[in-house]
């Protein structure tokens, strides 16, 4: 099965999950401390969450509607705190994954905020997410179902004992059908770029154009690596710059040389030209040297034919009448003789 028909229609690009999120972050911008409150914001939020086209971003929106809650006397930084769940929610979606959530609900039912089933599936996509950016990074062209489903959780497999199937076979389709049905969506979202396999039960996104997933939110501490990783971006493209200026300054002397080259060529040419054309007496064709070269070049015998003036030749050149020419040379001799009577001996009288 492949996911890449779904991508042709919606497009080869991945959305502009900022600009979606852009509204609301002009919501907290424009907004007061005095109309803006923790209810407020948790609503927005909620929104948020449960948008299906906002990836991230999640950070932005916790870095703007702070200054609000501190503003009201707010402290996110003390456990008895009301936006804690809230932080943490954002937190969730910014940099953590289903197995985050399921982790830290174990221990502290409020923990985070109550997420609908909208929210929820997006956690499933932002963990699936998380999965294929780390593959991509290693170096991977693809990534098993079995990862992502660990990634994931054993909810495949607590929903199947509810539902009395114990059998491997029934757990391996669940799970290879939850798993797509979670990569369907991204694809069809805009969020990632690839194909299903259900023969070797993997994703891969080998021969697509990069990038293969949208970003999510960057950690404070994976900052500095990734600007380590930028600024060795731009150095090679720097030197890469340098490398295509020489090879196009050769490419342009290059040119410049064939074009002097030819030029050079056409100038002897030009000049060959005229000398021949003064040799000749005048333009070929007119009288002139190259004329009569063409017309009595390889024809010596048709010349001395037309300069006998021999009135059995009609083409000049022709062996045949040439040889017509001396039999009837031969034939008048013999008719001039023959106008004398021969005598009892063989001679000619006179």
């Amino acid at each position: 099965m492949s996911a890449a028909n779904g991508e042709t229609e919606i497009g080869t690009g991945l959305i502009d999950s900022d600009a979606s999120m852009k509204p609301f972050l002009d919501i907290l911008a424009d907004s007061s401390s005095s109309n803006m409150n923790l209810s407020t914001v948790r609503s927005l939020a909620l929104k948020v969450f449960a948008h299906p086209q906002i990836f991230c971003g999640f950070d932005d929106f916790k870095s703007r509607c702070s200054p609000l809650l501190l503003s009201q006397g707010e402290k996110s930084s003390t456990t008895s705190s009301p936006s804690r769940s809230l932080f943490n929610t954002l937190d969730l979606f910014s940099f953590g994954t289903l197995q985050d959530y399921t982790a830290n609900q174990q221990t502290d039912k409020e923990y985070y905020l109550p997420l609908n089933e909208p929210a929820m599936v997006k956690l499933n996509q932002l963990t699936v997410l998380t999965c294929i950016q780390k593959a991509c990074s290693d170096g991977g062209m693809s990534i098993s179902y079995d990862t992502l489903a660990e990634a994931l959780g054993s909810t495949s497999s607590a929903a199947m004992q509810e539902d009395g199937a114990s059998s491997t076979s029934s757990t391996v389709i669940a799970n290879t059908r939850d798993i797509e049905a979670i990569l369907i969506r991204c694809v069809y979202a805009g969020v990632l770029k690839g194909k299903l396999c259900q023969k070797t039960r993997s994703f891969s996104w080998r021969g697509e154009r990069l990038p293969i997933s949208l970003s999510r939110d960057v950690l404070p501490e994976h900052i500095p690596d990734l600007l380590s990783a930028l600024e060795g971006l731009g150095q090679r493209l720097e030197e890469s710059g340098n490398d295509v200026a020489v090879a196009q300054e050769h490419v342009t002397q290059g040119l410049e040389e064939t074009a002097q080259f030819w030029k050079s060529v056409q100038s002897r040419e030009k000049e060959s030209l005229e000398k021949m054309r003064a040799k000749g007496g005048g333009a070929p064709g007119g009288g002139g040297l190259l004329a009569s070269r063409f017309f009595s070049g390889g024809t010596q015998g048709a010349g001395t034919s037309l300069g006998q003036g021999n009135p059995g030749s009609t083409s000049p050149g022709s062996g045949s009448q040439g040889i017509n020419s001396r039999r009837s040379s031969k034939r008048s001799r013999g008719g001039m003789l023959g106008n004398f009577p021969m005598d009892q001996g063989g001679g000619y009288r006179m």
